[in-house]
């Protein structure tokens, strides 16, 4: 089994695990708990007591440390409800201004995470303390952790601001769906065998049986290594019907298993496919593409208008799809360790990738002479760096720029100003050819 697959759905498993306010946050805040206890057995030990004798600390009264804790507490509280209502805020100016699918990745901010889980670390930390703080019990090392908590807390709550500052910036939002985009890409790719003309003609011809779709909803994840471990037990070959991303409806076919056996035991194979209620961009590259192509269709709606931000769209977007024309497309068909092909998965060609992404934004940019021009130079860069094999389909959607501005550029220097920029982009495609 290829091993980018595996590590793949490995990645989404704990990428779904982590994500969200819920995981992150608890497991820190647990551990502000546990280390409660462990600073009390400290004090009750009195380890640190000839240190704490040496710095000056020689003790702290009840009183105190009591007015400490329950001082700590009390603001955590109140810093932890002023932290979940500027993250949704950012939610609802993200959603209005970038895209509605930001959402699912705004969840997934560390930054925010670890801010909760460090202030409710903190406020369960000084929570336990003052439970048990009494008359005549030391609690110097309690107390002096609980100071160490909220100055760290302090500080980090600085820097979360200054991240949620930045993540409403739109062009520092692009990059990081570029960035994960082409983390998926690369997942998709490496190490894998290319694609070769004749793969399918190793689908091996058993009578076929099909799996269907448990539920309706979107396929969020499928997990080869099940599939290839089913078609392994059956001496058989599993093939996919579906992308990650598809919509399928309860009852319709997803995959088909064919195998010498007549009635094969199919009931555990549709856990296989993980179907969720919407997207996820772990495992689906179109999730990521059509993300940034959303918000360059959003920034040229005539309600925005905002060439620019479209520009930095299509910039980022050409970066991600280099990667894809640079290699081959990777083989859909998957074989165990002895070479016997198993599962055939049934991935997006370089075709729809690409030309479902630039004929949205050609379309809405059609009469914007900024934009067509910078999506012409944005295909002269792919032109330069991609395989020979996908020149005809950077070349097709320089044919259908020039044929939509000739329809609706009625400004002759505008027209001037596109053809030249076709033509630079043609001499592009000439020297690669020659």
């Amino acid at each position: 089994m290829p091993l980018a697959y595996q590590d793949g759905v490995r990645e989404q498993a704990l990428y779904r695990l982590i994500k969200g306010f819920l995981f992150i946050p608890v497991c820190i805040a647990l551990f502000g708990a546990a280390l409660a206890i462990l600073a009390l057995s400290v004090d009750d030990l009195k380890l640190l007591t000839p240190l704490f004798e040496a710095l000056g600390y020689e003790s702290i009264s009840v009183e105190g440390a009591r007015s400490v804790l329950s001082t700590i507490a009390g603001a955590m509280m109140s810093v932890i409800s002023l932290v979940y209502s500027l993250t949704l805020v950012v939610f609802t100016l993200a959603a209005g201004n970038i895209s509605p699918r930001l959402l699912e990745t705004f969840a997934s901010n560390r930054t925010t995470q670890i801010t909760i889980g460090l202030l409710g670390a903190t406020f369960l930390y000084a929570l336990f303390v003052l439970f048990v703080v009494d008359d005549g019990r030391e609690v110097r090392v309690s107390v002096g952790f609980s100071v160490v908590l909220a100055a760290i807390s302090f500080f980090w709550l600085v820097y979360f601001v200054n991240d949620v500052a930045g993540r409403i910036r739109v062009d520092a939002e692009i990059g990081r769906i570029q960035s994960s985009l082409r983390h998926s890409i690369d997942i998709l790719l490496a190490s894998e065998p290319r694609e070769k003309p004749n793969d399918r003609d190793e689908i091996p011809d058993l009578p076929t049986t099909s799996v269907t779709a448990k539920r309706s909803g979107y396929v969020t994840l499928i997990d080869s290594d099940r599939l290839a471990g089913f078609a392994r037990s059956c001496e058989g070959f599993v093939e996919v019907l579906v992308l990650p991303g598809t919509f399928v409806i309860e009852g319709m076919p997803i995959a088909e298993v064919r195998t010498a056996d007549d009635k094969p035991d199919l009931k555990d194979l549709p856990q296989a496919f993980r179907i969720g209620k919407a997207r996820a961009p772990e495992g689906d590259i179109q999730f990521s593409v059509h993300l940034m192509v959303e918000i360059a269709l959003r920034a040229l709606s005539p309600g925005i208008n905002d060439s620019y931000t479209a520009i930095s769209a299509i910039d980022h977007l050409s970066a991600s799809f280099a990667r894809i024309l640079q290699r081959g497309a990777p083989s859909a068909l998957l074989c165990d360790d002895d070479g016997t092909p198993r599962v055939w998965l049934n991935l997006l060609e370089v075709n729809d990738i690409v030309s479902g992404a630039l004929r949205p934004l050609r379309q809405s940019a059609r009469a914007n002479v900024l934009v067509l021009d910078h999506l012409i130079q944005a295909i002269g860069k792919m032109a330069h760096v991609c395989r020979q094999e996908h020149l005809p389909l950077l070349k097709r959607q320089l044919l259908d720029i020039a044929m939509d501005a000739s329809q609706a550029l009625a400004s002759k220097p505008d027209r001037a100003q596109i053809a030249q920029q076709l033509w630079s982009a043609h001499r592009i495609f000439l020297k690669r050819t020659h």
